[in-house]
């Protein structure tokens, strides 16, 4: 085997060109810019989502515990057997993110022809952890979603098809990310060679494997995104216009669908090119995005709820002065409440209505006129959400 050069560049620089390995050509700007967004976005859509549920929904689910990580103790007062929790998702994608700060200090978007051997071997090993991290972290990711699809259009105790279909792309989920991290880990003998590519030995072909994660990233969102949009305008009997809200707070799947088809576009391009540092990094950058978008559909359902709870701590400020009335008023609402379904699948009162999710389909301080409306249609009092037999 030829001794290989690690002063040399990666690759031959184009005709007319020389390396340039003190000063090379850069993007450092659209490298640190990108780096900055994506950790100030993830940062706030975990905590946004997490507050807003402890907070003022004063409840956590599955699919946000899924995220917990390291345990502090919470008040008695506030729902005593809650912990607030580091989010996992948060932590797998700031080390993805931390991983792209270490490589723009050496290699800020930079053409492999300005890029020794010896210099690769350090991009590569940051290169690796990254790529590891991101893929922990879209599972995570869409294993919530999966939760969060589960518990919202799925009731309990049913096992529709709706059930079965989520169940299923829950576990495919888990077990090809499980399979591409461990061989992402050990594709390679000896174990260095990952990034040392001047050592003898074998490897698997990475890029085999990168190509088949970003098709699968792709297919994954698109599944989710269609399975959502099938249940809200084929199998639920609600109105036209709460079809229409549900559909468009679930629409916003698209946007890691766009980031997933941008890394299958780089993934391929970096396997066919030449400057393979410049064209990762672009995927990189795909990458970045799609976390944060995904983080970003986890993120908007509770948006609404947020909003709500500034107006209704605004219109209890304003009519403090009216204490007595509303409590009355609070007193013969409770007589007559009863236990319903709401449009999420989640037991509630008259009360606390739809809004218990975060979408504010049904506000608090409404209840009582759509009543009235429901008595005036021949509504029989009370707002009903009705299934199909199917269940889902």
């Amino acid at each position: 085997m030829p001794v290989m050069d690690l002063n040399g560049p990666v690759a031959s620089p184009p005709a007319g060109l020389d390396s340039n390995f003190n000063n090379p050509q850069n993007e450092a700007a659209l490298a640190y810019t990108t780096l900055a967004l994506s950790l100030a976005t993830v940062t706030l859509f975990c905590w946004f989502r997490f507050l807003v549920k402890y907070c003022i929904m004063g409840k956590l689910h599955l699919e946000d515990c899924k995220f917990n990580s390291t345990s502090l103790g919470m008040p008695a007062a506030r729902n005593a057997h809650l912990r607030i929790e580091i989010n996992r998702i948060q932590v797998a994608a700031i080390v993805h993110i931390a991983c792209g700060f270490q490589i723009s200090q050496f290699a800020p978007i930079i053409h492999s022809w300005d890029m020794t051997m010896l210099t690769f071997g350090k991009y590569l090993l940051w290169y690796r952890v990254s790529s590891i991290f991101y893929n922990i972290a879209i599972v995570l990711i869409k294993v919530a979603m999966l939760i969060q699809v589960l518990r919202i259009f799925v009731p309990r105790g049913s096992q529709s098809k709706t059930y079965y279909v989520v169940h299923g792309l829950i576990w495919m989920n888990l077990l090809y990310y499980v399979i591409i991290v461990f061989l992402m880990l050990f594709n390679c003998q000896p174990f260095e060679k990952a990034w040392k590519p001047w050592l003898s030995g074998k490897c698997m072909q990475i890029g085999i494997i990168a190509m088949s994660t970003a098709v699968v990233n792709l297919i994954g969102d698109l599944s989710i995104l269609f399975l959502t949009q099938n249940v809200i305008w084929n199998l639920m009997r609600v109105e036209r216009r709460q079809r229409l809200k549900l559909s468009l707070v679930f629409m916003a799947g698209i946007v890691p669908c766009g980031f997933a088809v941008m890394c299958l576009y780089y993934n391929d391009k970096q396997m066919h090119s030449t400057d393979f540092t410049r064209d990762s990094m672009y995927m990189s950058i795909a990458c970045y995005g799609e976390i944060a978008s995904g983080m970003f559909v986890m993120f908007l359902p509770v948006v609404p709820k947020f909003f709500t709870h500034l107006k209704t701590a605004s219109s209890f400020s304003l009519l403090s002065n009216k204490r007595t009335l509303v409590s009355e008023d609070a007193g013969t609402r409770g007589g007559v409440e009863q236990k319903k379904k709401s449009l999420f699948h989640i037991s509630y009162t008259q009360k606390e209505s739809e809004e218990k999710l975060g979408l504010s389909i049904n506000v608090t301080s409404t209840v009582s006129v759509r009543r009235e409306m429901a008595v005036g249609h021949g509504g029989g009092g009370g707002i009903e959400m009705v299934r199909e037999r199917e269940g889902v």
